[in-house]
């Protein structure tokens, strides 16, 4: 849409200006640059823009004064955070190094606009990335143009108001077993790891959470028995394994146990040091999540989705499982199972260690149909007795008498 040509001027020095027509007039625009680079940036961030007069003379202001371009100041960014460990700020800068910088690095900060950005997130799409992916790493680069401005690098945010491509997933994302049906799975689970099985889908902890557990983190004297979390498996820049604190705040808590898993947990508690790991593998070391799923978690449901003979041939007769559940479904699973018991959902956050109820609300409140039974009814008897205008009221009567 735009181009670069070379200028002599009279004096022998040489200029470059960029051409191009603006779309709401049709008239051709040109901006020119001693520098070619200067010229060639412009360029390309007037095509990415659209061509609009006004965003084409902030662009050519930005180039002229560039300061920090997007990369630079998402790099600034990354290092100024505080309140994450070195994992969040590792992905982040690979979220970066693979979403961002290929498009919009080597911008001036000062020149990205709303259009810059929206065609960025439509591009991100167009190329098959999930919605929730492209969500993240929008949010990454708003939080850095909200840093951007209180640096003094640009006087707003271009992600405000951007909107982002929604799911068309046709099913929830996390999937809830029945009681029978956890239980088909957990009898298909080696017996070293059924403990902890167990321990996840009755207390709802994160896998990184429960395998940080000690034998001290464990109370099984008091009434009722309680664990307490402070502490999780976390990477560090290298990626290398380490223990630190939860996720969040909220995330510290003590979470009490049912009788029936203080049995489960009693032997192995017992003769351990109060600092020893509660979960480990079968040489006693840290539990490795992937590996768990490879050798452990996927064999257990391949036996309990597709069940076999002595002789490997398919068992027609055999209950089997219909569901291929992740571990962290274990711990839906485990709020499913609450809120079916009736428990407020205040007490849920708590015992989920959700940072806020919004969060617990949002996961779970499709799973509360008692509730929503009992807000129609509530609604219904609030309206009894009203008249709609114009005989409204004696009409639907009538239709709901026919329905019957």
């Amino acid at each position: 849409m735009a181009s670069v040509r070379e200028r002599r001027r009279a004096d022998g020095t040489r200029s470059f200006a960029v051409l191009w027509r603006d779309p709401e007039t049709g008239r051709q625009t040109s901006l020119t640059y001693d520098d070619e680079r200067e010229a060639r940036v412009a360029k390309e961030l007037i095509e990415a823009a659209g061509g609009h007069a006004a965003e084409a003379a902030r662009i050519a202001e930005a180039v002229r004064k560039p300061g920090p371009t997007v990369l630079e100041a998402m790099s600034e960014h990354i290092d100024l955070l505080t309140g994450v460990g070195a994992d969040t700020r590792a992905h982040y800068r690979q979220q970066l190094t693979a979403h961002i910088a290929p498009v919009l690095g080597s911008y001036p900060v000062s020149a990205l606009t709303y259009r810059h950005v929206a065609g960025w997130v439509r591009a991100m799409a167009d190329k098959g990335l999930a919605p929730k992916t492209i969500a993240n790493v929008h949010g990454l680069l708003s939080a850095a143009m909200t840093t951007a401005t209180r640096l003094g690098y640009r006087t707003d945010n271009p992600c405000v108001g951007v909107e982002l491509p929604k799911s068309v997933a046709t099913r929830d994302e996390m999937t809830v077993l029945t009681r029978d049906e956890f239980g088909l799975l957990l009898s298909k689970v080696s017996a070293h790891y059924q403990p902890l099985v167990l321990t996840l889908v009755a207390t709802g902890l994160r896998w990184g959470e429960a395998t940080a557990l000690t034998a001290g983190d464990v109370d099984l004297t008091a009434r009722p028995a309680t664990l307490r979390v402070t502490k999780a498996w976390k990477r560090d820049a290298d990626r290398h394994w380490y223990v630190g604190p939860p996720k969040t705040k909220r995330a510290r808590r003590t979470v009490s146990l049912p009788d029936d898993l203080v049995d489960v947990l009693l032997p192995l508690v017992a003769g351990k040091a109060p600092d020893e790991l509660l979960f480990t593998n079968t040489v006693g070391s840290q539990l490795s999540s992937s590996r768990f799923w490879t050798t452990t978690w996927t064999p257990a449901l391949d036996a309990a989705c597709n069940p076999r003979l002595a002789d490997g041939s398919p068992d027609l007769d055999a209950p089997r499982l219909t569901k291929r559940p992740r571990v962290h479904d274990l711990r839906h699973t485990h709020a499913s199972w609450m809120i079916a018991a009736g428990t407020d959902l205040f007490v849920l956050q708590r015992r989920l260690g959700h940072e806020s109820i919004t969060t617990t609300t949002e996961t779970y409140a499709h799973l509360m149909p008692d509730q929503q039974r009992a807000a129609a009814d509530a609604a219904g008897r609030a309206m009894a007795g009203l008249a709609a205008p114009g005989g409204a009221a004696a009409d639907l009567d009538g239709r709901a008498g026919a329905r019957k």
